[in-house]
């Protein structure tokens, strides 16, 4: 797990690099990008996927059907995660219901780093944290539990 995490995480940190730099290069901008808060939002984007990775992984050892309740759960999920749509324009419902999808503040602080305007009030890095942590734990406790179970499959 701890392999595939970081192998992971490089890549994603490299592909921003490469972009990043690439558009920059190409564009004439004058960009100010927040690196802090972009590492911030990276990091709490690498603690989410390890938490939910290693529950996953738990549940799709246990269950095997899981794998394909899993993809159908998280398809509506990247309309949901403010990827496409502002967190701020969408109806107060709306934003009721998402402030509770962690992907939201990481992407609100991502585009925080980017877009030197935008200030996002809504997200919450402890929120996220918190989320993230919990799901690591509990995927920690039951790897732990079952991982016999689920290596003699």
């Amino acid at each position: 797990m701890i392999a595939r995490f970081l192998l992971n995480s490089l890549t994603g940190v490299l592909v921003i690099i490469l972009l990043l730099s690439g558009i920059l290069a190409v564009i004439d901008s004058r960009a100010v990008l927040d690196l802090p808060k972009m590492a911030v939002a990276s990091g709490l984007a690498m603690a989410l996927g390890l938490g939910v990775g290693m529950l996953n992984c738990v549940l799709m050892g246990l269950y095997p059907l899981w794998e394909m309740v899993w993809s159908i759960i998280t398809r509506p999920l990247f309309l949901a995660s403010g990827i496409f749509f502002l967190y701020d324009d969408m109806p107060q419902l709306a934003q009721d219901i998402l402030w509770y999808n962690p992907l939201i503040h990481i992407a609100g602080l991502m585009r925080a780093g980017v877009y030197p305007t935008y200030t996002p009030a809504y997200v919450n890095v402890p929120f996220v944290l918190l989320t993230s942590m919990v799901l690591l734990a509990l995927g920690m406790v039951l790897m732990g539990r079952f991982h016999r179970v689920i290596l003699n499959r």
